[in-house]
């Protein structure tokens, strides 16, 4: 395919926003059903920056990535935009009527049990006498569910399996117009742990419709609260089951589980927002993706990348994202002594995971694979990542094994030096962080020396890589000592990591906070801490110049998911569609839209400064681009979404002809009130809050 072409098909698959309205002469820009506004919008009313200053706020112009020259931030994107071959659906409302109990339906995901009503719809071919409803859950399989496997996602406890999560309570409506409708059965649904098969019984009448409305769900699998069931059979007096495809008939239902992060479809409309948002990283195939290697190879040396996902990858480099490409997982083709799927209904990946290459045929045929990728895409990836999270059975695929993963990195780094010696080579994404790290005394020091596998993994391999990262927070309490000496611990990982002989750069590879709506039932891995989408967004701010600043570049975790029962992402669910939810954005997203084109350029700079009154919990970020000197200034602890702030006189020892007061929440700046000093520059009356404000200094 010539460049020209494949940039018209690019074009073609991903298409650019179009207006679809305008408010206040603000465009509106629409993305398949997402709608964005092209300008910062006013999201809190008081932000002033300093006191007394009547000086007007002026919106700050947004820029794309493709005009952004450098900044640090970037999204991980948990699945590529993909063909249907490898769309992965195991849970389509189909296997309710398919005749096959093995099969299963699950709904979309909820935080409550109680958040939204779910709905199933039966459509026979043509009017029938009907007499009965008979709703089957899945029975289990041949072989024993581990509920906790070494090398898998655990179940939520208490949660039941897939196929499995009946409905407290059921209202079936049957009709022969879909207009007027007959209640035949509205009450508790009779479920137990040892009912599989729920039978309603009713007087016999002509139907052509059957609606099933359910309310209650239990906790499922480890994704929140579903209605998930095998099948739906509609009888009448012959006692022959009515509701078949092979019958002519059809079901639709109010939602699907159809796995974490966007839909195939979802990607396809909203490709085109991460450069809206200004983004200048991105980071793939860290979860379950088309570029893992059970997607790659899934027939014995036969390689192939989905073409769908390979044009994504080109698209973001065509509009200046520097893609960081995450090498990853196990094959069952290679590593699995019993190659036989036994829980086909749900993903392969994450639920029933392959284990990692151990033996000299599977670190062989995953060579192969290292070797494909990275020929296959060194004109287009940044970095190559050696695995993600390799110190988490979930995404290892075994009981973590640091010896064993530095062997895989060993027999995959070369390969990578050969291959793209032009790339970067990151060590596999740390899940967590070595918190505490800067409070240790000599005597904790040698004893985590051992027990600690990032201090070991980094010890073996910091000379033969230029990329460290880590995943440092997922809903973090602000409060939590470990969040407030974050910064002291980075310090002190970077000088372990210097002392091993270690001398790249660091990332920050996925971290997040969610504003979920409702928020949901505990327990939940990541905590419980509440959090209003202004808040979120100003954590988010916090943490971005808090890396930025280090630097480090920093990737939120996800993008736009309306799946997970946590609230990765960057844009708003409301009530959950089918086939696809509508998603709109957060306040998370033009307040990282706003930094992306407000630290453009900057680096990481030194300031002598102090505040008058001295300010308490103050952070800062100080950085510096072309002749200007940014300060950065934050009160730490919890936010709220209204925060008056602290006022203080801002004494900077260094002079400065102008300065401006930028805040990203509403993404205007304004111009400030100064004195020139013998020494340097005070500006007065600067209101300090629990977001970032940027001061510059020219």
């Amino acid at each position: 395919m010539s460049d020209q072409t494949q940039s018209q098909t690019v074009k073609l698959v991903f298409q650019d926003g179009v207006v679809r309205a305008r408010c206040g002469g603000v465009p509106v820009v629409g993305y398949g059903a997402t709608q964005i506004l092209a300008q910062s919008p006013d999201l809190l009313d008081d932000v002033a920056i300093q006191q007394g200053n009547d000086n007007p706020f002026r919106k700050t112009p947004l820029k794309t990535s493709a005009e952004i020259r450098m900044n640090r931030l970037g999204a991980a994107i948990g699945r590529l935009p993909r063909t249907a071959a490898n769309d992965a659906l195991p849970l389509e409302p189909i296997h309710l009527i398919d005749g096959d109990r093995e099969t299963c339906w699950s709904s979309h995901p909820f935080p409550q049990p109680d958040a939204e009503p779910v709905w199933i719809r039966i459509d026979l071919a043509r009017e029938q006498t009907v007499s009965s409803v008979t709703l089957h859950k899945r029975r289990p399989g041949p072989v024993p569910r581990v509920r906790r496997p070494a090398g898998s996602a655990h179940m939520d406890e208490p949660a039941v399996e897939v196929g499995m999560a009946m409905a407290r309570h059921l209202t079936i409506r049957v009709s022969r117009d879909a207009h007027h409708w007959d209640t035949v059965f509205d009450g508790p649904s009779g479920d137990a742990a040892d009912r599989y098969d729920l039978e309603f019984v009713f007087d016999p009448r002509p139907a052509k419709q059957i609606w099933i409305v359910a309310r209650g769900f239990p906790r499922i699998e480890n994704w929140g609260h579903s209605f998930s069931i095998a099948a739906v059979e509609v009888r009448g007096h012959t006692g022959r089951n009515l509701a078949l495809p092979t019958l002519g008939a059809g079901v639709s239902v109010s939602s699907t589980m159809h796995g974490f992060h966007a839909e195939r479809q979802t990607w396809h409309d909203i490709w085109a927002t991460y450069y809206d948002l200004g983004f200048k990283w991105v980071r793939f195939g860290f979860h379950d993706d088309v570029i893992n290697w059970h997607y790659v190879e899934q027939q014995r040396g036969k390689l192939a990348v989905d073409p769908v996902a390979d044009l994504a990858v080109t698209d973001m480099v065509a509009h200046g994202v520097d893609v960081v490409l995450s090498l990853g997982f196990g094959n069952r083709l290679y590593t699995q002594k019993d190659p036989t799927r036994h829980l086909p209904q749900l993903w392969e990946w994450y639920w029933e995971n392959p284990a990692p290459p151990t033996t000299p045929e599977a670190l062989d045929a995953w060579a192969r694979y290292v070797r494909f990728m990275a020929q296959h895409f060194r004109d287009r990836v940044k970095v190559f990542e050696v695995w993600n999270e390799w110190n988490t059975g979930g995404y290892w695929g075994d009981a973590p094994d640091p010896d064993r993963y530095v062997a895989l990195a060993r027999r995959t780094i070369p390969i990578l030096r050969e291959c793209c010696p032009d790339a970067e080579i990151m060590l596999g994404s740390y899940a967590g962080f070595v918190y505490g790290i800067s409070g240790w005394d000599e005597r904790e020091w040698e004893s985590r020396r051992q027990s600690d596998m990032f201090l070991r993994v980094v010890r073996e391999l910091a000379r033969d890589v230029d990329i460290i990262a880590w995943h440092p927070f997922y809903q973090a309490d602000p409060d939590h000592p470990f969040v407030r000496r974050y910064l002291d611990d980075v310090r002190a990982v970077q000088r372990y990591c210097e002392s091993c002989g270690f001398a790249g750069r660091y990332m920050v590879t996925e971290w997040a906070w969610g504003a979920s709506y409702p928020a949901p039932a505990p327990p939940n891995w990541w905590g419980d801490l509440p959090c209003t989408e202004i808040e979120k967004a100003k954590y988010l701010a916090r943490l971005t110049l808090t890396h930025t600043a280090l630097p480090a570049e920093s990737f939120y975790c996800g993008y736009s998911d309306a799946n997970y029962p946590l609230d990765l992402s960057l844009t708003r669910k409301a009530f959950v569609g089918e086939p696809l939810t509508a998603m709109q954005p957060q306040p998370a997203y033009y307040v990282l839209r706003n930094l992306s084109t407000a630290l453009d350029g900057l680096e990481p700079a030194e300031l002598d400064f102090r505040t008058d009154p001295p300010i308490g919990d103050l952070c800062s970020a100080v950085l510096r681009r072309d002749g200007e000197t940014v300060l950065a200034l934050w009160t730490a602890g919890r936010a709220q979404d209204d925060c008056p702030g602290q006022s203080c006189n801002l004494i900077v020892n260094a002079k400065a002809g102008q300065v401006t007061g930028y805040e990203p929440i509403n993404g205007a700046e304004q111009t400030l009130r100064f004195e020139s000093t013998a020494n340097g520059t005070t500006v007065g009356g600067v209101i300090v809050r629990d977001y970032p404000i940027l001061i510059r200094l020219k």
